[in-house]
């Protein structure tokens, strides 16, 4: 263990814990207040006191709850959890909502479950997210090139007669590169070779579609995905995550999915204010624009430096030297926007990731004209 540690300081990937104390927008780091442009609370929600004071002033008391005790399968299924499993699934037709504690458990263990089926395969972007290539790494899979349909198609192709069930994979909203995937062109591959898209939202849920409803649901191309996933610890600000699919393929996660089956439920406190904010999500479309506006001024100011179609940017850098010297540049210049590096992005490709919220303002940015 000491030489793999050893190993990881020597390549420039040792991590180490930072502790932070958060206020609105800004962290203090070492004694620094500091712009915080690494955290996924895109709506900025996580700090309004305005909404907070209003859950507390209406939280039905058989949700004051601070643990379940239980796990969903014995005594932890609150009716919270099925109020707002049907509050979900009230707006994707034909689709049944399954809540999970967060997005890694439910890719990890709704993968692993969908693995068990007989002849079963895995197309997966090469960018999907840690807790995908954990729950399919075990069972038969193959990458296709990021974004890349013409090599999708290539694999379907070649594997659509060796296997009883293929499974394409996605996000919808990549978290590190930033862009969106093709979500049209998976969709009429999965059609064509018979197929079924399993597409995560994690880092798009509530930023899309007037009603917030994520990027699908704005295309109007939900229908189309048979495993639409949602995390709530990001833009919804709070914790968990939900899985959308048929009713058969519920009953099939509430049987199957490991994490599902053995571990305690969320806390009801939690899944009443994830419930609290869902149902409001349609009202927060000022805070939406002003994610746009902001992200598309930050691009401006680095002269379409920053690759990223949405509010997640990033300064590709490379070398992991460089990526940090930036890094402890801009915590001088009041921000922190952390390195990124290997494995979370491949090698050489170390990048400064600026993940933005609607409560910044123009004037927090401009002194990063300072870097070029």
């Amino acid at each position: 263990m000491q030489n793999e540690l050893q190993k990881l300081k020597k390549d420039g990937n040792y991590r180490v814990l930072k502790q932070l104390r958060h206020q609105d927008k800004f962290v203090y780091y070492q004694g620094k207040k500091l712009l915080n442009l690494a955290s996924n609370d895109y709506l900025g929600l996580n700090s309004n006191k305005k909404l907070i004071k209003e859950f507390f002033e209406n939280l039905d008391e058989k949700n004051l709850y601070f643990s379940s005790s239980s796990s969903r399968s014995l005594s932890g299924n609150y009716e919270i959890y099925e109020e707002f499993e049907t509050s979900l699934k009230s707006h994707f037709k034909g689709k049944e909502a399954l809540c999970f504690n967060n997005g890694f458990v439910l890719n990890y263990s709704c993968l692993q479950a969908l693995a068990s089926l007989k002849n079963t395969v895995f197309l997966a972007d090469k960018l999907i997210h840690a807790s995908i290539i954990d729950g399919i790494k075990n069972s038969n899979f193959f990458r296709f090139r990021h974004n890349d349909m013409l090599h999708l198609e290539s694999l379907l192709k070649k594997h659509s007669k060796n296997y009883e069930n293929i499974v394409i994979i996605s996000e919808a909203l990549f978290s590190m590169d930033g862009d969106f995937a093709p979500l049209k062109d998976l969709i009429s591959l999965k059609k064509e070779y018979k197929a079924l898209l399993y597409i995560d939202e994690a880092h798009s849920f509530a930023c899309f579609d007037k009603s917030g409803l994520g990027l699908a649901k704005e295309k109007a191309l939900d229908n189309e995905i048979d495993f639409l996933v949602f995390t709530f610890g990001k833009a919804l600000a709070s914790y968990g995550a939900c899985m959308l699919c048929s009713k058969e393929a519920k009953k099939f996660f509430i049987n199957k999915a490991r994490a599902f089956i053995y571990s305690t439920a969320l806390a009801p406190i939690t899944v009443a204010w994830s419930k609290f904010i869902f149902d409001r999500l349609d009202s927060f479309e000022k805070e939406r624009k002003r994610l746009r506006e902001i992200s598309l001024f930050l691009k401006d100011i680095f002269n379409d430096r920053l690759i990223g179609d949405a509010y997640i940017l990033s300064l590709l850098v490379g070398e992991y030297s460089k990526t940090d010297a930036l890094a402890k540049k801009l915590f001088d210049m009041g921000f922190f926007a952390p390195a990124i590096k290997a494995p979370t992005v491949a090698k050489n490709s170390s990048r400064i990731r600026f993940s933005l919220n609607a409560n910044i303002k123009k004037e927090d940015l401009l002194a990063l004209q300072e870097l070029f």
